[in-house]
């Protein structure tokens, strides 16, 4: 079995479908399963590939994203060699995603994309909200949904953190689609963040949002309970960050996964995210809150969690652990992707 993995973009600021592809590749590595990754760019380098010539050597071709000349090249390429294709939209047939550059997207669906979709093997879903977002899209594929797997630390246990200044972590992309704007315009009107901090870190990927965040902590005179840090991607340095802070927020817009809320969790974090992400496992487990993305809703939910004490927060912190060891342990995440795999070649 050769798996042949292809993405538009590789580099750690792509954030958590580089982290997905990344963990995957290590778990094939693992169970001496042949594989590639191939890709169309990284850190802004351009690759020229001969796609017959590595293509005629793969059982699947495991394409991320959609859209994209590359990949779309790869698909057709793929099936005129009659290879056995994987599509996975990572989070691109999202509502919010699809109402982003909506005319040509439009165009695009019907020109070529939705044949190319109805055209693929599998599709894989990293969520059961993602899968249905595809089926309404009026797609005849076959779904799979396998969630990304995340690294649990089993001999990791969280411990009552009673520190005076408490602090909250936004470790994501800093883009319109995460809602970080929203959360920096509310922060003043909370009730409760007289001893908590913001913490805010993640690649830039719109310069203008970011500007507009900035200027908005200034304007606000925030500059004493909101700060951003560079992004981390050094393993050491992110658990450092994630077990030194009280909790984690991510009021986005739309997720189809949001590895960033897994790794919270899996840290002792309890997690603050909207219920546009595909985590209302959250509430099941206690392990945080999940609200709609509405100001009134972020400021009730953020007031909330600031005014638990040390002890609730504590506990929570033992079901989010629970959580994952339950659910996203990689070693057994990766297993269902191999099966997949080895069910399509049967």
């Amino acid at each position: 079995m050769k798996i042949l993995l292809v993405v538009e973009s590789h580099f750690k600021e792509y954030g958590g479908p580089y982290s997905a592809i990344t963990k995957e590749i290590e778990y094939l590595n693992s169970r001496n399963i042949t594989n590639k990754l191939i890709f169309k760019t990284t850190n802004h380098y351009k690759y020229n590939l001969d796609l017959n010539y590595i293509i005629k050597d793969f059982d699947i071709v495991h394409i991320y994203g959609i859209w994209k000349p590359f990949l779309i090249k790869v698909f057709f390429t793929a099936k005129k060699l009659k290879k056995k294709i994987i599509l996975s939209p990572i989070g691109a047939l999202e509502p919010w995603s699809m109402s982003q550059k909506k005319l040509k997207k439009k165009i695009a669906w019907y020109v070529y994309q939705k044949q190319i979709l109805n055209n693929a093997d599998i599709i894989h879903a990293t969520s059961e909200i993602e899968a249905r977002n595809i089926r309404n899209r009026d797609i005849k594929t076959k779904i799979e949904v396998i969630a990304h797997g995340l690294d649990v630390d089993y001999d990791f246990m969280p411990k009552i953190k009673n520190n005076k200044k408490k602090k909250i972590l936004f470790f994501s992309r800093i883009h319109s689609k995460k809602g970080l704007h929203e959360l920096i315009s509310l922060w003043k009107d909370l009730k409760n963040n007289f001893n908590w901090e913001l913490h805010i870190y993640g690649p830039i990927s719109d310069i203008n949002y970011f500007n507009k965040m900035i200027s908005t902590i200034q304007n606000y005179n925030l500059e004493n309970s909101i700060f951003y840090f560079d992004s981390v991607f050094d393993l050491k340095k992110k658990k450092e960050i994630f077990k030194n802070s009280d909790g984690f927020i991510l009021p986005s817009k739309s997720e189809n996964f949001g590895i960033s809320i897994g790794e919270a969790l899996s840290y002792g974090l309890p997690v603050l995210t909207t219920f546009e992400t595909p985590w209302n496992i959250i509430e099941q487990y206690k392990a945080g809150y999940i609200f709609n993305f509405s100001s009134e809703d972020i400021l009730e939910y953020l007031d909330k969690f600031m005014g638990l004490s040390d002890q609730d927060r504590y506990l929570m912190s033992l079901n989010a652990i629970k959580l994952i060891k339950e659910n996203f342990d990689s070693k057994k995440i990766f297993c269902l992707y191999e099966n997949l795999y080895r069910k399509l070649l049967q």
